[in-house]
């Protein structure tokens, strides 16, 4: 609509050049050249309100599964690569349907908060517009079929021509209302400099349950004469987005340093993820009960769980909630990693009325809905959910919705206090974000960025 309307403009401007209006028709041609003007303008006022945070790591479809999109070095990271290098974006999916359907990418970019900036793609991108995946493979000795697609950028057609925030859209052919794949990924330049740290709170109510981050930024190179206003900071933990937090302000700004050290900049502590092992679907690992194989499908059964939200914290190596695909006696994991029925258990005496729990990680992008929610098993005593994953080494843990939660961030509120606790002990990572705005254009660049770990501190 805007670009048909934009064209109209050029081709009216160039018509009234050609032909002048007479002196009598010169308020008329005014007045319609003001309607066109003000319709364009109303147009980018809205696209500008558009918010997609809910939209975040969605994926629509039961047959599109294990999505991934990290940096192709680094199987574990944010998908997040530093401008000018030959960092590079590996995204990976299946589509359980089998067989070979036509896929397309696109990229839009989007401010700070996730809202739709006011920039054509031909200011932020260099090379074409949509992009098509046509690297795909059959699975390979599995019992379940599928398609692995995959495609790395930026690549010889495409490239970036500006720092930020990026929404990757994956649309299936003959559908280009609603993308199957809509994941976040971030461009940065190093500009500002970042130093944190995590410390305990100060006030006495939140010692034991909360972590305080502290970070100061050096903006020297920032070339800004407003940074209060003009410097924009996102910060998450655990490469969550639901508890993110959005334009943090800094308590002092002094000369080229930044200073946040809020007292109220803090996070649920949680405690260490819950994890379980499907690298083998023939042994069971230390937290596998049981594995069936019933009509060419795997069943696998986890320990039921504990309550944990009155245990003393005890530490235990985990990856944050994150997974990794991975896969005993195979060449190639990707391909030959089968699916299995992940059967959890969450041990409780008794049916909460109050609101559901949820079984939660990255690899859902803790988004609750009925394929994550537990079921009360009244026999046994046991909240239940089954959940078709892919072979590999999975980190996750229990939320709790109430019946009157509020929407955060796109996100229904959760509280992890009711099967997990909170400790301040906890190792979490945390991400600090650094933009800086750009008026004139409607956009922010990502000038400095830095994931860090409270076991450092």
């Amino acid at each position: 609509m805007f670009g048909y309307l934009s064209s109209f403009l050029n081709e009216y401007l160039y018509q009234r050049r050609k032909n002048p209006p007479k002196q009598e028709s010169m308020i008329q041609s005014l007045k319609q050249l003001f309607f066109l003007f003000a319709i364009l303008s109303n147009l980018c006022l809205t696209a500008q309100a558009i918010d997609y945070k809910a939209d975040l790591n969605k994926v629509n479809g039961p047959h599109i599964q294990t999505v991934l999109l990290n940096r192709t070095d680094i199987e574990l990271s944010l998908p997040v690569i530093k401008m000018n290098t030959s960092d590079q974006l590996i995204l990976r999916f299946d589509d359980l349907r089998g067989g070979v359907t036509n896929y397309s990418y696109t990229f839009e970019l989007c401010t700070y908060d996730w809202k739709q900036s006011g920039l054509s793609p031909m200011e932020y991108l260099d090379g074409f517009e949509e992009q098509y995946i046509d690297d795909y493979s059959f699975s390979f000795n599995t019992q379940q079929r599928y398609t692995h697609y995959k495609a790395v950028f930026p690549n010889q057609y495409i490239n970036f021509r500006q720092s930020g925030n990026y929404i990757l859209r994956v649309w299936e052919e003959g559908n280009d209302t609603q993308a199957v794949i809509t994941y976040p990924f971030y461009l940065w330049e190093e500009v500002a400099l970042i130093d944190e740290s995590v410390t305990r709170p100060n006030l006495s109510s939140f010692r034991d349950e909360y972590q305080r981050v502290n970070f100061n930024i050096d903006i020297t190179d920032a070339r800004t004469t407003n940074p209060y206003d003009e410097i924009k900071v996102f910060l998450m933990q655990n490469y969550r987005y639901d508890n993110a937090r959005y334009d943090l302000k800094p308590r002092i700004v002094s000369a080229n340093k930044m200073m946040y050290d809020q007292t109220d900049l803090l996070f649920h502590a949680g405690k260490e993820y819950r994890r379980f092992d499907t690298r083998s679907l023939r042994v069971q690992t230390d937290r596998i009960k049981k594995i069936e194989r019933e009509a060419g499908k795997y069943n696998v059964f986890i320990n039921a769980d504990e309550n944990r939200s009155y245990k003393r914290y005890f530490f235990e190596n985990d990856i944050n909630g994150r997974f990794l695909i991975a896969a005993e006696l195979t060449n190639n994991t990707h391909l030959e990693a089968d699916y299995s029925m992940i059967n959890f258990a969450l041990e409780s005496p008794y049916w909460m009325t109050d609101g559901e729990y949820y079984v939660t990680g990255t690899f859902n992008q803790y988004r609750c809905n009925e394929t994550n929610k537990m079921n009360y098993n009244f026999d046994d005593q046991l909240y239940e959910c089954s959940i078709y994953l892919k072979q590999g080494y999975y980190n996750y843990m229990y939320a709790y919705i109430y019946k009157d939660s509020k929407t955060k961030n796109g996100y229904l509120e959760k509280d992890y206090a009711q099967a997990e606790g909170n400790y301040f002990e906890a190792v979490n990572d945390y991400s600090v974000f650094i933009y800086l705005r750009d008026n004139m254009r409607n956009t922010d660049k990502l000038i400095g960025y830095k994931t860090f770990s409270s076991l450092q501190n």
